[in-house]
């Protein structure tokens, strides 16, 4: 019998937004040391310990919910089947461990769903219009997970933040802010048309459906 310790490792950065995949062997990890795995922004989204390849801990920064959770797993669990990490705070899906094939058909569909997050956590009623947030969300995570979102003083490191009407980009080198308004039809059909966006080093920028009009009546 051929015991394969391959395994695929799923997960949102708690930090940034992006979502990662790793390859993760089993029988690579040193005993008692905890490995680390980052994100491009240089945050470590997940990190795993065995003491005798028995047992296997895993400690998880949790996008969700933004705690730290730890999960134990026997050998067995992780090698029989693919699983799926919940956060312990609202049992939503936030890491993925497994075939390599199932990761990537996951990537593309997204494990983390937003707008069940944000209804879990009681916010149906603090954001001006949930559905275009959540929508205006998807598209701002595809540009960063497909590197489209960058600062013009080099640095592909941004945190995203949620408010009521609006998500907000913040570069960790030079502290430049993109503010991007959610609160319209027209608001998303502006971000939607976006194939990039460069944040303005030392600068505070906006995309804005009312701004966008505005350029254009004077474009005319």
């Amino acid at each position: 019998m051929v015991i394969h310790g391959h395994k695929t490792l799923l997960v949102r950065c708690h930090t940034c937004g992006r979502m990662r995949i790793y390859d993760l062997n089993l029988f690579r990890i040193p005993k008692e040391k905890d490995i680390g795995y980052k994100c491009i922004c240089g945050k470590t989204n997940i990190s795993i310990k065995t003491m005798d390849y028995k047992t296997y801990w895993l400690k998880l920064n949790c996008f969700a919910c933004n705690y730290e959770h730890i999960y134990r797993y026997t050998l067995k669990e992780l090698i029989q089947k693919d699983s799926f990490i919940f956060c312990a705070n609202n049992n939503i899906k936030i890491c993925f461990i497994g075939k390599e094939e199932r990761a990537n058909k996951l990537m593309d569909k997204d494990i983390v769903n937003v707008e069940e997050l944000l209804k879990k956590a009681g916010f149906d009623n603090y954001f001006k219009n949930l559905k275009i947030l959540v929508a205006s969300l998807k598209k701002i995570n595809k540009l960063n997970e497909e590197d489209n979102i960058s600062c013009d003083c080099g640095s592909t490191s941004v945190v995203i933040e949620v408010f009521s009407d609006r998500v907000e980009l913040k570069c960790l080198n030079c502290n430049s802010i993109q503010i991007i308004y959610a609160e319209t039809e027209e608001d998303l059909e502006v971000l939607m048309e976006k194939e990039k966006i460069l944040m303005q080093k030392h600068n505070i920028a906006y995309i804005d459906s009312i701004v966008e009009k505005n350029k254009n009546t004077k474009g005319k």
